[in-house]
């Protein structure tokens, strides 16, 4: 069912051989900080997002959004389709800031959480980035006894790319509670759905509440299927080695429906990819499984700190695979991004990277190849299967196409578990050109889905006057019309169709000669 991609079979039916609480190695009953640090921030130029599904660009809610964050959606859609493309792995477009908050639990306790979102400079509590509203946002979950300090710098490359994101610093005891800390992460969301509608608040319709996401690393990835199984606000998450916990977050994960993209590295000694693989086993939505080769478990933090494991893969390089692994899912479920959408689910994986992929979604087409002259039109079907278990429509895209294509119908009925659609697929060009047509199968429920390739070939229609089929209308076409003059229904030189070989089709030699 899965996709396999650079020959990694993950392991089915492995038990954890690790405890629950895997990074306690030894007793220690302080919270671990990372040391001072300055943080240098880039501008960089954004990546064109011209291929976002246009239902899922959204203004802010009528009555809610003040008339900057209005019109910073319009100022928004211009950048997004005029400025040149930049790697995920490099920082995004906006400058990042970042300030604690209080979040109020709904018994009326409360915690601290760190706060980063686009800005208009780096500086403390700056003013929201306008042409960021409004922003998808991600909950994160730190690892045990983790400072979220030591995550600065995937945090900061998120809200750099135009995310808010949010961590909470609660589950910080020696002995959390997972449950709990897992509300913690989901309560993250309902306070930024308070401050979206907040009128004056820096937030007031700046966050796209429909949009959410969730992640984390070791204990806060395992908390982040726990989060993901309860809570439908969230549209899909990304784990870096995700430990069990108490409750069971592989249990937790055969109730999550969005997508789940588990990222672990193989010479993890801490939270073993034998863990991890028995959330994204259980998970029946669409689902990877990514295994960075050699990466450990503090690869995905900043700086070491006792307890760690050995860095095999150097920390830089595994923090930037992480980062850009972040951005593209999180792009093309959150966003919609059809250029994420390919790098996901499509595309090679990168070097020093496998990824198992299954999109719970199948596509084939009855042809793999069609060819005919220029102003033809070109035909075929698209068969999409929905695997399930939950229901979706369909919808078929072409990106980056020379041809015009045309889907019938442009989006499926509703698909239940298992139930298949057809879609003509009507293919054309004015002009002659050779290329491969990549046809997306879109989940609309969740933004997963695969993708077929049909190769199109459009020549220019031979001439009825190159009666000899060299390709050019020269002496050889006038002998043979010459030989054929006279009396010769439906024969090749009767060019005009009217029975005769004679001057009528003469004049239309001449009139293509050297052509």
């Amino acid at each position: 069912m899965g996709e396999n991609v650079s020959g990694f079979i993950p392991p089915a039916n492995e038990e954890a051989s690790i405890p629950v609480f895997p990074a306690a190695k030894c007793a220690i009953n302080v919270r671990i900080q990372h040391p001072a640090k300055a943080k240098v921030r880039h501008m960089r130029e954004i990546r064109p997002n011209t291929s976002h599904d246009a239902a899922h660009i959204a203004l802010p809610k009528t009555g809610r959004a003040g008339p900057f964050m209005r019109a910073a959606a319009l100022v928004s859609a211009l950048m997004l389709t005029s400025i040149a493309s930049a790697s995920s792995s490099d920082p995004g477009p906006f400058a990042v800031s970042q300030r604690n908050v209080t979040v109020t639990r709904a018994n009326g306790t409360t915690f601290t959480a760190q706060l980063r979102y686009p800005a208009t400079s780096t500086a403390a509590n700056a003013p929201f980035a306008s042409a960021a509203a409004p922003a998808p946002a991600v909950t994160f979950g730190h690892g045990f006894l983790t400072s979220v300090d030591l995550y600065d710098t995937t945090l900061d490359h998120l809200a750099s790319h135009g995310y808010i994101t949010i961590a909470t610093t609660s589950g910080g005891e020696l002995f959390p509670n997972h449950a709990n800390y897992a509300v913690d992460m989901r309560q993250c969301l309902t306070w930024l759905e308070q401050q979206d509608v907040l009128a004056g608040g820096s937030l007031f319709g700046a966050v796209n509440e429909a949009a959410f996401g969730v992640s984390g690393h070791s204990m806060g990835g395992g908390a982040s299927m726990l989060a993901a199984a309860a809570d439908a606000r969230i549209r899909c998450a990304v784990t870096l080695a995700a430990a069990e916990t108490i409750p069971s977050s592989a249990a937790a994960s055969t109730t999550v429906q969005f997508p789940l993209r588990a990222i672990v590295g193989s010479a993890d000694t801490i939270v073993t990819p034998a863990t991890t693989i028995n959330q994204y086993n259980n998970c029946d939505a669409p689902r990877q499984f990514v295994n960075m080769a050699g990466g450990s478990h503090c690869g995905f933090v900043d700086t070491s700190f006792f307890g760690c494991d050995s860095i095999s893969l150097p920390r830089a390089e595994q923090l930037a695979m992480t980062r850009a692994l972040l951005v593209d899912f999180f792009d093309a479920h959150l966003k919609r991004d059809a250029e994420a959408f390919t790098t996901c689910w499509n595309a090679a994986a990168p070097a020093g990277i496998t990824i198992n992929r299954d999109a719970r979604t199948t596509a084939s087409l009855a042809n793999t190849a069609l060819s005919g002259t220029v102003g033809e039109e070109l035909t075929t079907t698209l068969t999409v299967t929905n695997v399930g278990p939950d229901a979706t429509s369909i919808r078929p895209r072409v990106v980056g196409s020379t041809s015009t294509v045309i889907f019938e119908p442009a989006e499926s009925a509703i698909l239940a578990a298992g139930a298949t659609a057809v879609f003509t697929v009507r293919v054309t060009s004015a002009a002659v050109l050779s290329e491969a047509v990549r046809m997306d199968a879109v989940r609309t429920r969740d933004g997963a889905g695969t993708a077929s390739t049909l190769s199109v070939d459009f020549t220019t229609a031979s001439n009825p006057a190159d009666l000899d089929g060299d390709g050019s209308i020269g002496g050889g076409d006038l002998a043979l019309l010459l030989s054929a003059w006279g009396a010769c229904k439906g024969c090749a030189a009767d060019l005009d169709g009217n029975g005769d070989v004679g001057a009528s089709d003469l004049a239309i030699v001449l009139s293509a000669w050297g052509s």
